[in-house]
């Protein structure tokens, strides 16, 4: 029995469904400059060592968000949880920017990071170290400084039907 060749479309559509199936955590990455708010939602952040305590952060090249995460700037990491759908939904529309986003949530804004949204489960403040190319995104590499537990519900996780889209 001879195997099928598989032409470069059926390849990528393959092993594009199985990288979709790798589980991601659901977070809000959030900050405020000159007293204006803006935020975005993100699966692919991940943590990348002990000590210092940092994680990374892909955002793709281009987003307007990327300007404001300059090096040693600051910002906030909030872990989604299922109960937080509202709020994954205001972060994932594509036309809403800045405080539209923010719209109908509650935020402890005392936080010199950024806005801690209420619901989310906890929240890390981070300082940004760098930023490093990686294909069509950009990695930030931030150190944790600050953050907590606000709640005991369990993280939202998100799984895509391609792991070439969104």
């Amino acid at each position: 029995m001879t195997a099928k060749v598989l032409d470069e479309a059926e390849l990528k559509e393959n092993f594009g469904r199985a990288m979709g199936r790798i589980a991601n955590g659901v977070y809000v990455l959030t900050l405020e400059r000159n007293g204006s708010r803006d935020g975005m939602l993100s699966t692919w952040l991940s943590q990348a060592a002990f000590e210092p305590p940092l994680i990374s952060v892909a955002i793709k090249a281009g987003r307007p968000i990327l300007m404001a995460l300059s090096e040693n700037s600051q910002f906030v990491i909030n872990v989604l949880g299922h109960g937080n759908s509202h709020v994954f939904k205001n972060f994932a529309k594509p036309d809403l920017a800045g405080e539209a986003r923010f719209e109908g949530l509650e935020c402890e804004s005392a936080n010199e990071y950024g806005p801690v949204l209420s619901t989310a489960i906890s929240y890390m403040g981070c300082r940004v170290q760098k930023h490093v190319p990686a294909g069509d995104h950009v990695l930030v590499i931030a150190e944790v400084v600050d953050g907590a537990m606000m709640n005991e519900s369990e993280p939202m996780v998100h799984l895509r039907k391609s792991g070439f889209q969104y």
